[in-house]
């Protein structure tokens, strides 16, 4: 049987990382060790770049086989860009009509209990009755301890199931 959990995932990501790191730190000693002229040269040429858009260098290699290939790649990356916070936007939204709905159903089912519960008290049943009040302020008091922390998290690292 074998073993697919998320904590061995984690793992191996956390080894391919520790590996990377290694081999970075390798390189890095290998280049304190040359010549002084050498190292100049090799530390002018390192560039590190990230991002949406590619290296300027890059995009003028685009910009020499089609003409207005950087304008579009530039657009394409400031497009993306909009539409992501189009998405977030939606999301959020959401999760707001989501928290009202649940919350409104949430004192809707306790006001039903409170009701349920003063009538069965005026019938007699003051036990049961009790019972249905302390479900009542129960529910109330589960609903926002248990939505509340939820609704005002804004972690996007992991989701609404766990």
């Amino acid at each position: 049987m074998t073993d697919s959990s998320p904590n061995t995932t984690q793992e191996k990501a956390k080894s391919e990382q520790s590996d990377e790191l290694s081999t970075n730190t390798k390189i890095l000693d290998k280049i304190q060790h040359l010549p002084p002229e050498d190292k100049e040269h090799i530390i002018a040429t390192m560039e590190m770049y990230s991002g949406p858009i590619p290296h300027p260098a890059i995009l003028e290699g685009y910009q020499k086989l089609y003409p207005d290939a950087a304008k579009e790649i530039i657009q394409n990356g400031v497009d993306e860009s909009r539409h992501r916070r189009e998405l977030e936007s939606k999301r959020q939204k959401r999760r707001g009509r989501l928290a009202w709905i649940a919350m409104i159903g949430g004192l809707m089912l306790c006001g039903l209990f409170i009701v349920a519960s003063f009538w069965l008290i005026m019938l007699g049943h003051t036990i049961i009755g009790t019972v249905f009040a302390s479900g009542g302020f129960l529910s109330i008091i589960g609903t926002v301890f248990d939505l509340v922390p939820r609704l005002v998290a804004n972690d996007d690292l992991h989701s609404d199931e766990e």
